[in-house]
């Protein structure tokens, strides 16, 4: 009799669980690229943030700090340091990101001091950088982006 009980017990709560969409909460989708797009209805977009920072006479810079914000909806760290010849890139899936594209500004900040030469910190607007949709997307997934932001910094 416990034992009918119990299992009258799992089949009623797992009817209520499921009409309640507890068994969907983990549908994920696996992306052309390998990327994991979570699926709760929410926009995705998957981005890649490409550039490079030089001085005034053209030539690159080493270790500059670039800052993408907003960063409230990112899954992965959005701070990026410069190579060797000045370039930064960065993949990323964001939530709502192409919204957020509206009042996206990056940041360049020299923050290993004169090692590589001490330069001003430059903010660029959204006017400042270029923005192209690679891929449309569907259903919740919102496409494939490339933000572009190439900035000229001056010696302190």
């Amino acid at each position: 009799m416990k034992s009918a009980l119990k299992k009258g017990w799992r089949y009623l709560l797992g009817g209520v669980m499921t009409l309640l969409g507890f068994g969907g909460c983990n549908k994920e989708e696996i992306l052309d690229n390998g990327g994991v797009m979570v699926m709760y209805g929410q926009p995705t977009a998957l981005y890649r943030v490409i550039g490079t920072v030089k001085d005034s006479s053209k030539k690159p810079i080493q270790g500059i700090r670039v800052v993408i914000a907003p960063s409230n909806y990112s899954q992965d760290n959005d701070t990026l340091y410069t190579d060797a010849s000045g370039r930064f890139e960065k993949d990323q899936l964001k939530y709502s990101w192409p919204d957020e594209l509206k009042n996206v500004t990056v940041r360049f900040e020299d923050v290993d001091g004169a090692e590589n030469g001490s330069y001003q910190t430059k903010e660029l607007k959204r006017s400042d950088i270029q923005v192209k949709q690679e891929d449309k997307g569907k259903g919740w997934f919102q496409g494939r982006f490339n933000v572009t932001a190439d900035a000229v910094l001056e010696k302190k």
